[in-house]
């Protein structure tokens, strides 16, 4: 029995129970690979509500396609792009982009992946950071607040001594505003990934 050999077990052999459905299987692989795609999840939604949430998400996704696990040449680079993809659906549930969608709908194959073409998504990350920083002050005190810490729109206006129209006020200015901004900054960021793909 593969769990009981002292020696362990290689992830091949992992992937081939998960794909037999061995839910004890499941639970080791998720041990191993959930805390990796939840540092992911909060470097691209600044929420560990939202990264957990994504989490569930992405190994429920795993494990409805697990007959395909044993095939892949690298599972940790396909858990990779699951879990990209994934966060980009919920970047745009929170700051919704054209530009975003036309990416998702021209993502590169593996191969193009492996040569670099496709856009840093560090980049995107340091985007939004900019966006951000170029909200009025108390924009940014409350979409922080909101994003980064969790806070719902009551629990701000309490921290913050003002009334939950004015947070919520607030917080549709400063989504709109960042929109605004990635949309007119991110087009320019899509318009290199694709020239770099025609050359």
């Amino acid at each position: 029995m593969l769990f009981n050999r002292p020696e362990g077990y290689t992830e091949q052999e992992l992937l081939e129970e998960v794909a037999g459905g061995n839910e004890s299987a499941f639970n080791l692989l998720y041990d191993k690979y959930a805390g990796k795609v939840y540092a992911m999840g909060m470097k691209y939604l600044k929420s560990p509500f939202l990264a957990q949430d994504a989490v569930q998400e992405i190994f429920v996704k795993v494990w409805n396609n697990s007959a395909q696990l044993p095939y892949l040449k690298s599972f940790p680079a396909w858990l990779t792009t699951v879990s990209r993809n994934q966060l980009i659906n919920e970047l745009q549930k929170e700051i919704p982009m054209e530009p975003l969608e036309a990416f998702h709908a021209e993502e590169p194959s593996s191969a193009e992946r492996s040569t670099g073409t496709d856009i840093d998504f560090r980049e995107l990350e340091q985007l939004i950071k900019k966006g951000v920083d170029s909200l009025s002050p108390r924009q940014q005190q409350i979409y922080k607040l909101s994003r980064e810490e969790g806070l719902s729109h009551k629990q701000i206006a309490d921290q913050l001594h003002i009334s939950y129209d004015v947070v919520r006020e607030h917080m549709s200015k400063a989504l709109k505003n960042l929109r605004s901004f990635l949309e007119h900054n991110y087009h320019y960021m899509l318009l290199l990934w694709l020239f770099s793909r025609n050359n």
